[in-house]
């Protein structure tokens, strides 16, 4: 009974549409939308091995928060220390979707968040990919042979190294799906809210 009313609960949130949305408000999310699948379609073409999403805006705009990511999670060891800087480049977009879902009732706009988060994911596919043969060049200027490398790390320490280019294409795999979703959860809000104000006009 009280896994029903959560289920509820939440689906009222993620679907919520309000009585009255403007028309310039639904126009401006339709031209939101298409950048969004026209650039996320973008990163999603980009080469795996060769790391085409390092020269990327998104990656340029994901890159501090990966760092600040380092620092966030160094009280809890070296291993999360490593881990923390990808994860909190997707936690952060997820966050600000939980918090304009249930303070600021707005779905929409925490679609776009998991379609952030969901290119969080998909940053870290080639970097993930480069572990088991380092090729490219980090921050410290060097490849992962011969200086830092986050995953080198992490799948070495879990025992996954020798894994590591099939594990970065299944990451990117489900980050291709997760910004689809993230995308089509945002469609179906824009559709229901452009009816919404149809039948407001009227």
């Amino acid at each position: 009974m009280y896994e029903d009313s959560l289920m509820a609960r939440v689906r009222a949130l993620a679907l919520y549409v309000p009585e009255e949305v403007r028309a310039w408000t639904v126009y401006a999310r339709a031209l939101l939308l298409v950048a969004a699948a026209v650039y996320g379609g973008h990163l999603a073409l980009m080469d795996i091995p060769g790391w085409g999403m390092s020269q990327s805006f998104m990656h340029l705009v994901l890159l501090p928060f990966h760092e600040f990511g380092h620092i966030f999670f160094r009280p809890f060891g070296e291993f999360m220390t490593l881990l923390g800087g990808s994860l909190f480049q997707v936690m952060l977009p997820l966050g600000l979707g939980a918090y304009f879902i249930v303070r600021n009732r707005d779905p929409f706009a925490g679609s776009l968040m998991l379609w952030w988060a969901a290119a969080g994911v998909m940053d870290t596919a080639p970097y993930i990919y480069d572990a088991w043969k380092p090729q490219h060049v980090l921050l410290t200027g060097r490849t992962g042979d011969t200086g830092a490398h986050d995953f080198i790390d992490v799948l070495g320490d879990l025992g996954l190294l020798r894994q590591a280019q099939p594990i970065g294409r299944a990451v990117h795999a489900f980050s291709v799906a997760l910004m689809f979703a993230a995308l089509a959860w945002s469609a179906y809000l824009l559709l229901q809210q452009y009816r919404h104000r149809r039948a407001y006009s009227h």
